[in-house]
């Protein structure tokens, strides 16, 4: 990674420069993962073969598999992702992502909305915790 050098105070100080594109990364490899994941949840929701929470652990499964390698070699550039801590750390974030997206649209059946609109509805506001979280927890 490049460095930028700035004047503070005086004196010169060397800070890394931001790896550009990230978020077109993110958005391009979320996209691909969004769309394969969501079909998972979208067609088991409207089967009613399997519960809620099943549906989204069956997705969220299928996303923490694509997610691990994409987001970490493509998008941030991580280094060490045999390791286990950006693993442990993952691993924690897809497990809270889908707590999240499973209480979300449970509260969203009982108050009478759609499943599947509210599970639409929940894509960017988990898409923005997410990124910020592999940005600044996992992959930093």
């Amino acid at each position: 990674m490049s460095s930028s050098v700035i004047e503070q105070g005086g004196t010169f100080v060397s800070t890394p420069k931001r790896q550009h594109g990230q978020k077109r990364r993110f958005g391009a490899a979320g996209i691909i993962n969004v769309l394969l994941t969501n079909l998972v949840l979208q067609v088991l929701l409207a089967s009613s073969i399997v519960s809620v929470t099943a549906a989204t652990l069956i997705s969220q499964l299928i996303n923490t598999c694509l997610g691990y390698a994409i987001y970490g070699k493509i998008v941030f550039k991580a280094q060490g992702l045999r390791h286990h801590r950006p693993l442990l750390r993952y691993i924690l974030l897809m497990t809270a992502m889908w707590l999240l997206n499973t209480v979300g649209i449970e509260f969203g059946a009982t108050v009478g909305l759609n499943k599947n609109l509210v599970a639409a509805g929940l894509i960017p506001c988990l898409a923005v915790l997410s990124f910020i979280a592999q940005k600044y927890w996992v992959f930093r």
